[in-house]
């Protein structure tokens, strides 16, 4: 049975995919997004690639990533972890050669933001906070903050997983409030609440065109 963070990782593929050809730099905004579901289904939380900018993929780079990706996800989920690092390594090698810096430079920087977080404390500091109210929890400095169960929905992750994410140390930033409940900083992720919308209503409006069996051709994002 394909895993529902399975489908949804393909239906960015494929928005991207048609997106090449309508949109150059909104294809750019939903490759990240899908670059950055990735490291997040290995529980790496990848604010680094917030700082890069990419090039659309062509058509033969972008088969070749989902291909990679692809195998990262299935080894990860069959608990191969090494095999799934391996993957991760060609992963980075073929996105990194659309970054517009210097390839190499691009490469070293995301290996080291990986190799910092698997080094990172396991326990953040406790840092108090203001009481979380609704959906968004905004602090003194006006950062945006979601909760583990926003944060895991967002991902297509569980809450534990993302509870084990912070408790580790792996989310940037991340802290506990008084009432011992996680908050996760908005700037941990690439997209915000407004791109998920967008994103949302993207993928409905291609799913109402592929059952009406019409062409998608435009998209107002």
């Amino acid at each position: 049975m394909v895993r529902l963070a399975d489908q949804e990782q393909e239906q960015l593929w494929e928005s991207v995919e048609i997106l090449t050809k309508i949109d150059k730099e909104k294809a750019k905004t939903v490759f990240k997004a899908a670059v950055e579901k990735t490291f997040w289904q290995l529980q790496f939380a990848p604010t680094f690639l917030s700082s890069i900018r990419f090039t659309a993929p062509t058509t033969d780079q972008l088969v070749k990533l989902r291909e990679t990706e692809k195998r990262v996800r299935e080894a990860y989920n069959h608990e191969q972890k090494i095999e799934a690092y391996e993957y991760l390594l060609e992963y980075i090698e073929q996105f990194s050669e659309l970054s517009e810096e210097n390839t190499a430079l691009t490469r070293r920087k995301l290996l080291a933001s990986l190799l910092a977080q698997q080094n990172r404390s396991r326990k953040p500091a406790r840092i108090k906070r203001p009481v979380y109210k609704g959906k968004i929890v905004t602090s003194e400095e006006g950062k945006s903050f979601y909760t583990t169960s926003e944060a895991a929905e967002k991902l297509g992750l569980s809450d534990q997983t993302i509870r084990r994410m912070c408790e580790r140390g792996s989310i940037p930033k991340a802290y506990k409030t008084d009432g011992g409940h996680w908050r996760i900083p908005q700037e941990a992720f690439i997209t915000t609440p407004k791109h998920d919308k967008k994103a949302q209503e993207f993928l409905r409006r291609m799913d109402m065109k592929n059952k009406e069996a019409g062409d998608v051709d435009e998209f107002d994002l």
